[in-house]
Protein backbone atom coordinates (compact mmCIF):
# COMPACT_ATOMS: atom_id res chain seq x y z
CA UNK A 1 0.00 0.00 0.00
CA UNK A 2 3.12 2.69 0.69
CA UNK A 3 3.89 2.22 -3.35
CA UNK A 4 1.25 4.53 -4.28
CA UNK A 5 2.67 7.68 -1.78
CA UNK A 6 6.48 6.87 -3.09
CA UNK A 7 5.21 6.72 -6.64
CA UNK A 8 3.15 10.07 -6.47
CA UNK A 9 5.70 11.42 -4.66
CA UNK A 10 8.32 10.48 -7.61
CA UNK A 11 6.01 11.42 -9.71
CA UNK A 12 5.85 15.33 -9.22
CA UNK A 13 9.80 15.55 -8.94
CA UNK A 14 11.10 12.54 -11.19
CA UNK A 15 11.69 11.81 -14.92
CA UNK A 16 9.95 9.88 -17.29
CA UNK A 17 12.64 7.03 -16.50
CA UNK A 18 11.62 7.25 -12.75
CA UNK A 19 7.72 6.98 -13.23
CA UNK A 20 8.74 4.26 -15.43
CA UNK A 21 10.63 2.20 -13.18
CA UNK A 22 8.04 2.85 -10.18
CA UNK A 23 5.32 2.55 -12.56
CA UNK A 24 7.17 -1.64 -12.71
CA UNK A 25 6.92 -1.52 -8.42
CA UNK A 26 3.43 -0.54 -8.85
CA UNK A 27 2.24 -3.06 -11.02
CA UNK A 28 4.33 -5.52 -9.16
CA UNK A 29 2.70 -4.97 -6.19
CA UNK A 30 -0.80 -4.72 -7.79
CA UNK A 31 -0.30 -8.21 -9.01
CA UNK A 32 0.38 -9.24 -5.82
CA UNK A 33 -3.03 -8.07 -4.14
CA UNK A 34 -4.72 -9.76 -7.25
CA UNK A 35 -3.13 -13.11 -6.69
CA UNK A 36 -4.59 -13.07 -2.96
CA UNK A 37 -7.78 -11.72 -4.25
CA UNK A 38 -8.26 -14.62 -6.78
CA UNK A 39 -7.27 -17.84 -4.12
CA UNK A 40 -10.92 -18.55 -4.11
CA UNK A 41 -11.04 -19.05 -8.12
CA UNK A 42 -8.45 -20.98 -8.77
CA UNK A 43 -6.46 -24.18 -7.74
CA UNK A 44 -3.43 -24.48 -5.83
CA UNK A 45 -1.70 -25.49 -9.42
CA UNK A 46 -3.13 -22.78 -11.16
CA UNK A 47 -2.64 -19.59 -8.83
CA UNK A 48 1.41 -20.82 -8.20
CA UNK A 49 1.73 -21.11 -11.85
CA UNK A 50 0.35 -17.91 -12.16
CA UNK A 51 2.06 -16.17 -9.42
CA UNK A 52 5.11 -17.52 -10.34
CA UNK A 53 4.49 -16.38 -14.13
CA UNK A 54 3.49 -12.39 -12.69
CA UNK A 55 6.74 -12.63 -10.44
CA UNK A 56 9.17 -13.76 -13.49
CA UNK A 57 7.32 -10.66 -15.46
CA UNK A 58 7.77 -8.47 -12.65
CA UNK A 59 11.75 -9.68 -12.55
CA UNK A 60 12.45 -8.87 -16.26
CA UNK A 61 10.78 -6.17 -16.14
CA UNK A 62 12.92 -4.91 -13.35
CA UNK A 63 16.14 -5.89 -15.18
CA UNK A 64 15.10 -3.79 -18.56
CA UNK A 65 14.13 -0.74 -15.87
CA UNK A 66 17.72 -0.88 -14.48
CA UNK A 67 19.68 -0.56 -17.81
CA UNK A 68 16.90 2.61 -18.34
CA UNK A 69 17.51 4.04 -15.36
CA UNK A 70 21.43 4.27 -14.96
CA UNK A 71 22.12 8.10 -16.84
CA UNK A 72 19.17 9.65 -13.47
CA UNK A 73 20.34 12.44 -11.94
CA UNK A 74 21.58 11.61 -8.73
CA UNK A 75 18.79 12.85 -5.59
CA UNK A 76 19.12 14.08 -1.80
CA UNK A 77 20.54 10.74 0.29
CA UNK A 78 18.05 11.69 2.98
CA UNK A 79 15.57 10.80 0.30
CA UNK A 80 17.68 7.83 -0.87
CA UNK A 81 17.59 6.10 2.65
CA UNK A 82 13.63 7.38 2.83
CA UNK A 83 13.05 5.11 -0.12
CA UNK A 84 15.23 2.18 1.08
CA UNK A 85 13.86 1.71 4.30
CA UNK A 86 10.24 2.44 2.84
CA UNK A 87 11.09 0.09 0.55
CA UNK A 88 11.71 -2.57 3.70
CA UNK A 89 8.03 -1.60 4.95
CA UNK A 90 6.08 -2.28 1.97
CA UNK A 91 7.99 -5.82 1.65
CA UNK A 92 6.83 -6.72 5.34
CA UNK A 93 2.90 -5.81 4.25
CA UNK A 94 3.29 -7.73 0.84
CA UNK A 95 4.68 -10.55 2.98
CA UNK A 96 1.89 -11.42 4.66
CA UNK A 97 -0.19 -11.57 1.90
CA UNK A 98 1.98 -13.04 -0.53
CA UNK A 99 4.55 -15.76 1.99
CA UNK A 100 8.55 -15.38 2.66
CA UNK A 101 9.47 -16.70 -0.67
CA UNK A 102 7.54 -14.50 -2.57
CA UNK A 103 8.32 -11.20 -0.43
CA UNK A 104 12.04 -11.93 -0.87
CA UNK A 105 11.90 -12.00 -4.68
CA UNK A 106 9.88 -8.64 -4.50
CA UNK A 107 12.33 -7.20 -2.11
CA UNK A 108 14.87 -7.93 -4.78
CA UNK A 109 13.31 -6.21 -7.23
CA UNK A 110 12.35 -3.04 -5.66
CA UNK A 111 15.60 -2.83 -4.38
CA UNK A 112 17.39 -3.53 -7.60
CA UNK A 113 15.30 -1.01 -9.29
CA UNK A 114 15.15 1.85 -6.65
CA UNK A 115 19.19 1.73 -6.24
CA UNK A 116 19.68 1.85 -10.23
CA UNK A 117 17.30 4.45 -10.56
CA UNK A 118 19.25 6.56 -7.89
CA UNK A 119 22.24 6.00 -8.75
CA UNK A 120 23.30 5.31 -5.28
CA UNK A 121 25.85 3.05 -3.53
CA UNK A 122 23.08 0.38 -3.05
CA UNK A 123 23.36 -0.12 -7.06
CA UNK A 124 26.54 -2.59 -5.92
CA UNK A 125 23.75 -5.43 -4.55
CA UNK A 126 23.07 -5.38 -8.68
CA UNK A 127 26.48 -5.18 -10.14
CA UNK A 128 26.40 -9.01 -10.99
CA UNK A 129 23.00 -8.65 -12.91
CA UNK A 130 24.49 -6.57 -15.43
CA UNK A 131 25.98 -8.55 -18.55
CA UNK A 132 26.40 -5.24 -21.06
CA UNK A 133 29.50 -5.74 -23.23
CA UNK A 134 32.84 -4.14 -21.36
CA UNK A 135 31.52 -5.21 -17.81
CA UNK A 136 32.76 -7.73 -15.52
CA UNK A 137 31.06 -9.92 -13.01
CA UNK A 138 31.66 -8.40 -9.60
CA UNK A 139 32.65 -11.79 -8.03
CA UNK A 140 34.99 -12.14 -10.43
CA UNK A 141 36.95 -8.95 -9.85
CA UNK A 142 36.90 -10.17 -6.21
CA UNK A 143 38.63 -13.71 -6.86
CA UNK A 144 41.15 -11.87 -9.02
CA UNK A 145 42.31 -9.29 -6.42
CA UNK A 146 42.57 -12.07 -3.88
CA UNK A 147 45.13 -13.68 -6.45
CA UNK A 148 47.12 -10.22 -6.99
CA UNK A 149 47.05 -10.05 -3.39
CA UNK A 150 48.76 -13.60 -3.27
CA UNK A 151 50.98 -12.40 -6.35
CA UNK A 152 52.11 -9.40 -4.51
CA UNK A 153 53.46 -11.49 -1.78
CA UNK A 154 55.34 -14.27 -3.78
CA UNK A 155 57.00 -10.69 -5.72
CA UNK A 156 57.74 -9.37 -1.94
CA UNK A 157 59.39 -12.34 -1.81
CA UNK A 158 61.87 -12.77 -4.91
CA UNK A 159 62.84 -9.04 -4.56
CA UNK A 160 64.05 -9.59 -1.12
CA UNK A 161 66.74 -12.11 -3.05
CA UNK A 162 68.61 -14.69 -0.56
CA UNK A 163 66.47 -14.80 3.14
CA UNK A 164 66.92 -17.37 5.47
CA UNK A 165 63.51 -17.21 6.64
CA UNK A 166 60.35 -15.25 6.03
CA UNK A 167 57.90 -13.54 8.43
CA UNK A 168 54.32 -12.64 7.98
CA UNK A 169 52.81 -10.25 10.69
CA UNK A 170 49.13 -9.01 9.96
CA UNK A 171 48.77 -6.17 11.88
CA UNK A 172 45.83 -5.93 14.50
CA UNK A 173 45.09 -9.20 14.13
CA UNK A 174 44.41 -11.11 16.96
CA UNK A 175 44.66 -14.51 15.65
CA UNK A 176 47.81 -13.59 13.19
CA UNK A 177 46.20 -14.75 10.52
CA UNK A 178 44.88 -12.68 7.46
CA UNK A 179 41.89 -10.24 7.75
CA UNK A 180 39.53 -10.80 5.22
CA UNK A 181 37.65 -7.37 4.61
CA UNK A 182 36.13 -7.37 1.44
CA UNK A 183 32.44 -6.35 2.93
CA UNK A 184 33.99 -3.14 4.25
CA UNK A 185 36.09 -2.77 0.78
CA UNK A 186 32.83 -3.13 -1.07
CA UNK A 187 31.03 -0.79 0.78
CA UNK A 188 34.24 1.97 0.80
CA UNK A 189 33.97 1.94 -2.72
CA UNK A 190 30.24 1.64 -3.02
CA UNK A 191 29.86 5.59 -1.35
CA UNK A 192 32.96 6.89 -2.71
CA UNK A 193 32.36 6.41 -6.04
CA UNK A 194 29.09 7.21 -6.52
CA UNK A 195 28.81 9.94 -3.98
CA UNK A 196 32.01 11.90 -4.92
CA UNK A 197 31.98 14.83 -6.82
CA UNK A 198 31.99 13.12 -10.19
CA UNK A 199 29.44 10.79 -9.18
CA UNK A 200 30.10 7.15 -11.09
CA UNK A 201 27.27 5.00 -10.75
CA UNK A 202 28.47 1.31 -9.45
CA UNK A 203 25.67 -0.73 -10.89
CA UNK A 204 28.27 -1.19 -14.04
CA UNK A 205 31.47 -3.09 -12.94
CA UNK A 206 33.27 -1.50 -16.61
CA UNK A 207 36.58 -1.25 -16.98
CA UNK A 208 37.33 2.13 -15.02
CA UNK A 209 34.97 1.39 -11.87
CA UNK A 210 37.00 -2.00 -11.86
CA UNK A 211 40.32 0.18 -11.42
CA UNK A 212 38.32 2.64 -8.86
CA UNK A 213 37.90 -0.75 -6.71
CA UNK A 214 41.56 -1.87 -7.30
CA UNK A 215 42.21 1.47 -5.46
CA UNK A 216 39.97 1.18 -2.69
CA UNK A 217 40.90 -2.62 -1.95
CA UNK A 218 44.91 -1.83 -2.07
CA UNK A 219 44.49 1.36 -0.14
CA UNK A 220 42.90 -0.70 2.71
CA UNK A 221 45.18 -4.11 2.07
CA UNK A 222 48.43 -2.58 2.38
CA UNK A 223 51.58 -4.99 1.99
CA UNK A 224 54.91 -3.28 3.66
CA UNK A 225 58.52 -5.46 3.87
CA UNK A 226 61.58 -4.64 4.90
CA UNK A 227 64.67 -7.27 5.32
CA UNK A 228 66.74 -7.22 8.56
CA UNK A 229 69.94 -9.01 8.83
CA UNK A 230 70.26 -10.35 11.91
CA UNK A 231 74.11 -11.16 14.09
CA UNK A 232 74.40 -14.09 15.78
CA UNK A 233 78.10 -14.20 17.90
CA UNK A 234 78.91 -17.45 19.95
CA UNK A 235 81.98 -18.48 21.32
CA UNK A 236 83.54 -21.50 19.26
CA UNK A 237 86.55 -23.53 21.13
CA UNK A 238 89.46 -24.02 18.52
CA UNK A 239 92.03 -26.61 19.01
CA UNK A 240 95.45 -24.54 18.36
CA UNK A 241 98.63 -26.09 16.50
CA UNK A 242 100.18 -26.58 20.29
CA UNK A 243 97.39 -28.83 21.00
CA UNK A 244 95.47 -26.41 23.36
CA UNK A 245 92.13 -25.34 23.08
CA UNK A 246 91.34 -21.41 22.74
CA UNK A 247 88.19 -19.75 22.66
CA UNK A 248 87.54 -17.64 19.30
CA UNK A 249 83.90 -15.66 18.34
CA UNK A 250 82.35 -16.66 15.60
CA UNK A 251 80.08 -14.53 14.18
CA UNK A 252 76.98 -15.64 11.94
CA UNK A 253 74.00 -13.45 9.88
CA UNK A 254 70.83 -14.36 9.44
CA UNK A 255 68.19 -12.43 6.77
CA UNK A 256 64.61 -12.17 7.37
CA UNK A 257 61.90 -10.78 5.79
CA UNK A 258 59.63 -8.77 7.20
CA UNK A 259 56.28 -8.99 5.33
CA UNK A 260 53.38 -6.82 7.18
CA UNK A 261 49.59 -6.75 6.14
CA UNK A 262 47.25 -4.12 7.05
CA UNK A 263 44.13 -4.38 6.52
CA UNK A 264 41.62 -1.82 8.13
CA UNK A 265 38.16 -1.50 8.91
CA UNK A 266 35.82 0.26 6.22
CA UNK A 267 35.52 3.24 9.55
CA UNK A 268 38.98 3.25 9.10
CA UNK A 269 39.11 3.94 5.40
CA UNK A 270 36.49 6.47 5.97
CA UNK A 271 38.42 8.83 7.92
CA UNK A 272 41.45 8.63 5.50
CA UNK A 273 38.73 9.26 2.82
CA UNK A 274 37.66 12.11 4.90
CA UNK A 275 33.91 11.09 4.51
CA UNK A 276 31.11 13.26 5.28
CA UNK A 277 28.37 12.57 7.74
CA UNK A 278 25.94 11.66 5.09
CA UNK A 279 28.51 9.21 3.38
CA UNK A 280 29.26 7.50 6.80
CA UNK A 281 25.39 6.79 7.34
CA UNK A 282 25.40 5.24 4.18
CA UNK A 283 28.39 2.82 4.27
CA UNK A 284 27.21 1.95 7.71
CA UNK A 285 23.69 1.41 6.11
CA UNK A 286 25.37 -0.89 3.73
CA UNK A 287 27.23 -3.27 6.39
CA UNK A 288 23.79 -3.82 8.37
CA UNK A 289 22.16 -6.49 8.61
CA UNK A 290 19.40 -5.70 6.79
CA UNK A 291 21.84 -6.38 3.52
CA UNK A 292 24.02 -8.57 4.78
CA UNK A 293 22.43 -11.28 2.87
CA UNK A 294 22.78 -9.50 -0.36
CA UNK A 295 26.36 -9.12 0.46
CA UNK A 296 27.15 -12.26 1.45
CA UNK A 297 25.48 -13.38 -1.91
CA UNK A 298 28.12 -10.52 -3.81
CA UNK A 299 30.78 -12.22 -2.36
CA UNK A 300 29.43 -16.00 -2.81
CA UNK A 301 28.94 -16.61 0.67
CA UNK A 302 26.64 -18.83 2.13
CA UNK A 303 24.43 -16.99 4.67
CA UNK A 304 23.28 -19.82 6.11
CA UNK A 305 23.87 -20.20 9.60
CA UNK A 306 22.97 -23.64 9.78
CA UNK A 307 19.96 -24.46 11.94
CA UNK A 308 16.44 -23.90 11.01
CA UNK A 309 14.57 -22.13 13.90
CA UNK A 310 13.03 -25.98 14.57
CA UNK A 311 16.38 -27.67 14.89
CA UNK A 312 17.60 -24.80 17.17
CA UNK A 313 14.47 -25.70 19.38
CA UNK A 314 15.18 -29.55 19.43
CA UNK A 315 19.17 -29.13 20.30
CA UNK A 316 18.07 -26.38 23.04
CA UNK A 317 15.95 -29.08 24.45
CA UNK A 318 18.51 -32.26 23.88
CA UNK A 319 21.34 -30.69 25.91
CA UNK A 320 21.87 -31.91 29.38
CA UNK A 321 19.92 -29.83 31.86
CA UNK A 322 22.41 -28.33 34.50
CA UNK A 323 25.78 -28.66 32.97
CA UNK A 324 27.49 -25.64 32.73
CA UNK A 325 29.26 -26.85 28.83
CA UNK A 326 24.95 -26.91 28.00
CA UNK A 327 24.84 -23.58 28.82
CA UNK A 328 28.02 -22.47 27.32
CA UNK A 329 26.19 -23.99 23.86
CA UNK A 330 23.02 -22.08 24.64
CA UNK A 331 24.58 -19.03 24.66
CA UNK A 332 27.01 -19.79 21.46
CA UNK A 333 23.42 -20.09 19.44
CA UNK A 334 22.69 -17.00 20.47
CA UNK A 335 25.12 -15.51 17.98
CA UNK A 336 24.17 -17.33 15.33
CA UNK A 337 24.46 -15.41 12.09
CA UNK A 338 26.90 -12.86 13.70
CA UNK A 339 29.15 -10.68 11.77
CA UNK A 340 32.97 -12.43 11.58
CA UNK A 341 35.71 -8.84 12.22
CA UNK A 342 38.79 -9.36 13.75
CA UNK A 343 39.07 -5.47 13.54
CA UNK A 344 35.72 -5.41 15.18
CA UNK A 345 35.26 -8.02 17.28
CA UNK A 346 33.29 -6.75 20.26
CA UNK A 347 31.95 -3.83 18.93
CA UNK A 348 28.23 -4.12 18.51
CA UNK A 349 27.49 -7.72 17.51
CA UNK A 350 30.91 -8.53 15.58
CA UNK A 351 33.14 -11.70 16.76
CA UNK A 352 35.81 -13.12 15.81
CA UNK A 353 36.50 -16.84 16.58
CA UNK A 354 38.32 -16.74 20.03
CA UNK A 355 36.18 -13.55 21.30
CA UNK A 356 33.20 -15.89 20.55
CA UNK A 357 34.79 -18.34 23.19
CA UNK A 358 35.73 -15.59 25.65
CA UNK A 359 32.44 -13.95 25.02
CA UNK A 360 30.28 -17.39 26.30
CA UNK A 361 32.43 -18.48 28.94
CA UNK A 362 32.14 -14.87 30.36
CA UNK A 363 28.87 -15.07 30.71
CA UNK A 364 29.27 -17.95 32.84
CA UNK A 365 31.73 -16.35 35.01
CA UNK A 366 34.82 -17.88 33.33
CA UNK A 367 37.59 -16.46 32.44
CA UNK A 368 39.60 -16.89 29.38
CA UNK A 369 42.27 -14.62 27.20
CA UNK A 370 41.59 -13.35 24.29
CA UNK A 371 42.89 -15.25 21.97
CA UNK A 372 42.96 -18.86 20.46
CA UNK A 373 46.59 -19.70 21.07
CA UNK A 374 46.46 -18.01 24.36
CA UNK A 375 43.41 -20.08 25.67
CA UNK A 376 44.76 -22.86 24.50
CA UNK A 377 48.30 -22.15 26.51
CA UNK A 378 45.75 -21.77 29.35
CA UNK A 379 44.11 -25.29 28.91
CA UNK A 380 47.34 -26.88 28.91
CA UNK A 381 48.36 -25.09 31.89
CA UNK A 382 45.80 -25.95 33.68
CA UNK A 383 45.51 -29.42 33.01
CA UNK A 384 42.36 -29.30 30.95
CA UNK A 385 43.08 -31.10 27.78
CA UNK A 386 41.22 -33.65 26.69
CA UNK A 387 41.24 -35.91 23.55
CA UNK A 388 38.71 -36.01 20.97
CA UNK A 389 36.74 -38.92 21.96
CA UNK A 390 36.48 -37.00 25.31
CA UNK A 391 34.26 -34.27 24.10
CA UNK A 392 31.21 -32.62 25.22
CA UNK A 393 28.91 -30.24 24.91
CA UNK A 394 30.93 -26.68 25.61
CA UNK A 395 34.20 -28.58 25.25
CA UNK A 396 36.83 -26.54 22.73
CA UNK A 397 38.27 -27.58 19.47
CA UNK A 398 41.80 -26.09 18.23
CA UNK A 399 42.92 -25.69 14.51
CA UNK A 400 46.21 -24.64 13.28
CA UNK A 401 45.88 -23.70 9.17
CA UNK A 402 49.46 -22.03 9.43
CA UNK A 403 52.63 -21.55 11.28
CA UNK A 404 52.46 -17.72 13.28
CA UNK A 405 54.76 -18.27 16.02
CA UNK A 406 51.96 -18.22 18.83
CA UNK A 407 51.07 -21.68 21.31
CA UNK A 408 51.29 -25.15 19.11
CA UNK A 409 50.66 -22.31 15.83
CA UNK A 410 47.01 -22.18 16.77
CA UNK A 411 44.55 -20.11 14.31
CA UNK A 412 41.38 -20.70 15.56
CA UNK A 413 38.83 -22.38 17.81
CA UNK A 414 35.56 -23.49 18.10
CA UNK A 415 32.66 -24.78 20.11
CA UNK A 416 31.81 -28.44 20.42
CA UNK A 417 28.37 -28.73 20.33
CA UNK A 418 27.46 -32.42 20.57
CA UNK A 419 26.66 -35.30 17.69
CA UNK A 420 29.83 -34.21 15.50
CA UNK A 421 28.84 -30.19 15.08
CA UNK A 422 30.31 -26.87 16.24
CA UNK A 423 29.65 -23.28 17.06
CA UNK A 424 32.34 -21.02 15.52
CA UNK A 425 32.93 -17.85 13.82
CA UNK A 426 34.14 -18.65 10.35
CA UNK A 427 36.57 -15.97 8.61
CA UNK A 428 35.45 -18.11 5.26
CA UNK A 429 31.52 -17.86 6.32
CA UNK A 430 31.71 -13.81 7.60
CA UNK A 431 29.86 -15.21 10.50
CA UNK A 432 28.71 -17.65 13.24
CA UNK A 433 27.52 -20.73 11.90
CA UNK A 434 26.64 -24.41 13.38
CA UNK A 435 28.18 -27.26 11.48
CA UNK A 436 29.91 -30.16 11.26
CA UNK A 437 32.92 -30.47 12.61
CA UNK A 438 35.83 -29.68 10.31
CA UNK A 439 39.14 -30.18 8.99
CA UNK A 440 40.43 -33.42 11.30
CA UNK A 441 43.80 -33.07 10.16
CA UNK A 442 44.15 -29.57 11.18
CA UNK A 443 42.69 -29.71 14.92
CA UNK A 444 45.93 -29.94 17.07
CA UNK A 445 44.28 -29.92 20.36
CA UNK A 446 40.92 -30.10 23.03
CA UNK A 447 40.06 -28.87 26.28
CA UNK A 448 37.23 -28.24 28.87
CA UNK A 449 37.84 -24.67 29.83
CA UNK A 450 36.02 -24.46 32.79
CA UNK A 451 36.51 -28.17 34.41
CA UNK A 452 37.62 -28.27 37.81
CA UNK A 453 37.17 -24.60 38.48
CA UNK A 454 33.02 -25.04 38.24
CA UNK A 455 31.65 -27.67 39.38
Amino acid sequence: MMAFPLSGKMKQKGTIRQRRALNVVARTIKSAHLSVSEVDHASKDEKHAAHQKRMLQAAIQARYSIQGARAVAHMNIRMIKMLVRATALLVKGVAALLGVSSSVIILLCIIMIIAALLSSPFAIFVADENTEPGTQKLSLIVDELDEQFMTRLEQERQAAGDVDRVEIHYVDSEEKSRIDNWPEVLAVFAVKTSMSTAGFDVATMDRQRVEMLQTVYWDMNQIDSHVETLEYTEMVAIEQDDGSIEEHPVTEYERVLHLSITARTAEQQATLYDFSIEQNDIMEELLSATFRPMMFALLGKDENVGLSSEQFEAIMTDLPAGVLGSQAVELALTRLGDPYSQLKAGQDNYTDCSYLVQWVYRQLEVGLPRTAAEQARFIVDNGLSLTADELMAGDLIFWSYEQNGRFMDITHVGIYAGNGKVIDASSTRLQVVYRNVFDAELQVMYGRPYFPFVE
